[in-house]
């Protein structure tokens, strides 16, 4: 086969196509578990972020009740 005037074996062309899509196939497996893992810690993340804001919630409110009885005290 000539490729720009050279002749180069099929076969060869083939291996080096071959070697170019193994490798990217390779990238793609580590990109994706990359990115899954990624994702786990985003939801752990929110997880977190959302018993945090249950968390002062519930302060708050405990705050607010105490507030209240002390309004009830003074009067």
């Amino acid at each position: 086969m000539l490729v720009f005037g050279i002749d180069v074996p099929l076969v060869e062309i083939i291996l080096g196509i071959l070697v170019v899509v193994f490798l990217l196939f390779v990238e793609a497996i580590i990109l994706i578990g990359l990115i899954t893992k990624q994702m786990q810690k985003s939801k752990r993340l929110g997880d977190l972020i959302e018993k945090l804001s249950e968390t002062l919630l519930a302060v708050k409110k405990a705050e607010i009740e105490e507030l209240e009885k002390l309004k009830v005290i003074k009067k």
